[in-house]
């Protein structure tokens, strides 16, 4: 198979470009920049998803503790320790790597015994307590509730005494309706009563890596990617490369001539320019060149021939 060629300028300026264009990707996919910008960093972020929860609750108390550690693991098996021992209903629970996350249910009567335990951590950066006054709210739903059970009787009444079956139809539907509405204020009383019986507390770990850590996965992470870029690209300039020399020698096998073919295999038998003044190739050792050269004669000399032919052999090529 031919070969293209390639001068040595263009195959350093080819391999000085691979070797930056792998630096480049290299240094942007590890971030290793922001090594000496941030030093140290927290890792683990609080899914999205437990947020929403633990703000959208309509729990009257809400509690939020934060913890940063190097070591996740172990405060994560206190925790969860914690959790079993003092059959805590958790809510939502997720977890990875860098990040840990609970929202649990954490009774008023146990709140005292469970909060010493949860506060007796070097790793608490934060903790915050929201408290709501939902008392005129329960007082409401409870006032509505009676005012729907006196309604309820007098439909009753109403449908004891009805004369008609179209009567008796209409109170009935008006009973099942009210029947419907006190159901709804009892279940909303029932949540009020949970949600002030209870903190909602939100519990979650997040991974701090110090500087050297930072640093550490930094540069393996710059390495990594820069060894497989160089890689990469230079697979993909070798495969171009092949197809260049693979469409190079089958337009050759085709007959159409490229800068580096030699021409059509039907002509290859020729050898233009080389010899004969036409070309045709066909080589009988030495050949002589003539010249003719003609003279034209005034037409005052009569009894001659009007032109002289002169026939001069020249040496051999």
């Amino acid at each position: 198979m031919a070969a293209l060629y390639i001068t040595r300028r263009i195959k350093n300026i080819i391999m000085i470009g691979v070797v930056v264009v792998a630096l480049i990707i290299a240094f942007d996919k590890s971030q290793i920049i922001n090594t000496f910008l941030k030093p140290s960093d927290i890792m683990g972020q609080t899914p999205k998803e437990a947020i929403e929860l633990f703000e959208e609750s309509k729990y009257n108390t809400k509690l939020e503790l934060q913890y940063t550690s190097a070591n996740m693991q172990k405060i994560k098996q206190e925790i969860v320790d914690l959790v079993l021992e003092h059959d805590l209903k958790i809510k939502y629970s997720k977890f990875s790597s860098n990040n840990s996350t609970w929202l649990i249910e954490i009774p008023r009567n146990m709140y005292k015994q469970i909060i010493d335990k949860l506060r007796n951590h070097d790793e608490l950066t934060m903790e915050e307590l929201v408290q709501i006054d939902d008392q005129l709210l329960s007082e409401s739903v409870e006032e509505r509730i009676k005012d729907n059970e006196k309604r309820k009787e007098i439909l009753n009444e109403g449908f004891k005494n009805a004369r008609t079956a179209y009567d008796q139809e209409n109170y009935n539907q008006n009973i099942m309706k009210t029947e419907r509405i006190i159901d709804s204020l009892k279940t909303v009383l029932q949540d009020q009563e949970k949600f002030s019986k209870n903190i909602y507390t939100k519990l979650d770990i997040s991974k701090f890596v110090s500087r050297a850590d930072v640093t550490q996965d930094a540069f393996k992470s710059f390495l990594l990617t820069f060894v497989i870029s160089l890689l990469f690209i230079s697979v993909a300039l070798f495969v171009i490369y092949f197809i260049i020399i693979l469409f190079t020698k089958t337009f050759t096998v085709l007959g159409i001539k490229t800068s580096h073919g030699r021409g059509s295999r039907y002509g290859s038998g020729y050898n233009y320019g080389s010899g004969s003044s036409y070309g045709y190739g066909y080589d009988y050792g030495s050949k002589k060149k003539i010249k003719r050269k003609y003279i034209r004669r005034p037409r005052s000399e009569e009894g001659e021939s009007s032109e002289e032919h002169k026939d001069k052999d020249s040496e051999e090529k």
